[in-house]
């Protein structure tokens, strides 16, 4: 009996040894090795992330000192941009990262060097590394020598690539640019944009009022101070429509040279969402501008288009007119009386009462425009990085 049950016990014993390599086997397949889609996607992750940074210096410098703009173009290094690329991609363990991402500042791929910054054209739809002004980034990743010592080491990624989840020399890069895209639900007046403030000049003006009119409307305000409610490429047959537009954080569209519906004739609803969507701190967060002592908001950068304010037809709620350019503004604050905006959000955002002391009305106190199909254009900054390639 009891050498039988030694025996019992042994096998017990193999089986229980058995069971946890094939258990393990199991827990570590997923984390043996970095496959060709975490590859593909920390090269994307890592691409927006140094594009913001490069939005985040320009408007940065936009709002400072924007006569020092051009040097933050031109700078083909941006060393900013690729920490947080780099940071993205690897984490902050980069001594034990299985994805690896390098850079020697240069803009050319080599074996040193993993991340370039240049120039997008939108217009040919090409990428020209170390190109400026600056307004993309490419980042490219591959994997560590880490991924062979960790999980089942050279076995699991014999198997990773028997499964077909890992390639061969994969090292794929990702291009994420700032296409000029307008941003805004508002659509100003040609007479807003003075000669003064063409891109790259980025003027600081006194701080504007501005007031919701039919662009065409008669009407005693001078038409630099005047806008209207768009909902851009998207036709709308109500305002309570553009309403759920705005406070669904409407995605950036390409309009230059195109036609976008306007209103004028809008309830002052409009106002109350565009501020509640101003001074909700998770809403486009990446281009609210805060005071580094305080933490008060001052400004909220937007793209908005620019039309002509030709004669409206009269009877019509919504009208339909052409993008001339593309305004990008600081707006300084919004206020609106009457209940909170953004109902539909379940969220409640107003602006501080003490900044609403002189009415309601959108300001602005930064601007800079550009002409629909000039040399400009190509040289404007969108505000909402995407991957382009």
């Amino acid at each position: 009996m009891v050498k039988g049950w030694r025996m019992d016990t042994t096998y017990v014993n193999i089986m229980l040894v058995v069971f946890l390599v094939v258990a393990a086997l199991a827990i570590d397949v997923g984390y043996m090795y970095v496959s060709d889609e975490d590859l593909k996607n920390a090269s994307e992750t890592a691409a927006l992330a140094g594009a913001k940074a490069i939005k985040q210096r320009i408007q940065n410098q936009a709002a400072t000192d924007p006569g020092k703009l051009p040097a933050t173009l031109n700078d083909t290094v941006q060393s900013s941009a690729r920490t947080a690329a780099i940071d993205m991609a690897m984490g902050s363990h980069a001594a034990v990262a299985l994805v690896d991402v390098l850079s020697n500042n240069k803009n050319s791929l080599s074996e040193y060097n993993d991340v370039t910054v240049g120039f997008w054209n939108i217009s040919t739809h090409t990428y020209i590394p170390g190109g400026t002004p600056v307004n993309a980034i490419q980042v490219r990743t591959k994997r560590t020598a880490e991924s062979a010592s960790v999980g089942l080491g050279p076995l699991g990624i014999n198997l990773a690539k028997m499964t077909g989840a890992q390639t061969a020399n994969y090292t794929p890069d990702t291009i994420a640019a700032m296409p000029p895209r307008a941003s805004a639900n508002i659509v100003i007046c040609a007479e807003a944009c003075d000669a003064a403030c063409t891109y790259p000049s980025v003027c600081a003006i006194p701080e504007r009022k501005m007031y919701s009119a039919a662009l065409g409307a008669t009407s005693d305000l001078p038409a630099a101070n005047r806008y209207a409610y768009t909902s851009l490429l998207y036709p709308v047959a109500s305002t309570s429509m553009l309403s759920d537009l705005v406070c669904g954080e409407m995605p950036a569209q390409e309009v230059c040279g195109k036609q976008i519906h306007s209103t004028g004739n809008a309830p002052q609803d409009l106002l109350r969402d565009i501020e509640a969507m101003m001074y909700n701190p998770n809403a486009d967060k990446s281009n609210k501008e805060y005071d580094k002592a305080s933490g008060n908001l001052i400004g909220w950068w937007v793209i908005a288009p620019v039309s002509s304010c030709t004669p409206a037809r009269n009877g019509t709620i919504f009208e339909v007119s052409t993008v001339t350019k593309y305004a990008m503004v600081r707006i300084s604050r919004v206020c609106a009386s009457g209940p909170t905006g953004c109902s539909q959000n379940y969220t409640s955002f107003d602006a501080p009462p003490e900044v609403c002391a002189d009415g309601d009305g959108l300001y602005i106190d930064r601007i800079s425009c550009v002409n629909c199909g000039s040399r400009g254009m190509l040289q404007f900054p969108g505000l909402h990085p995407v991957i382009v390639k």
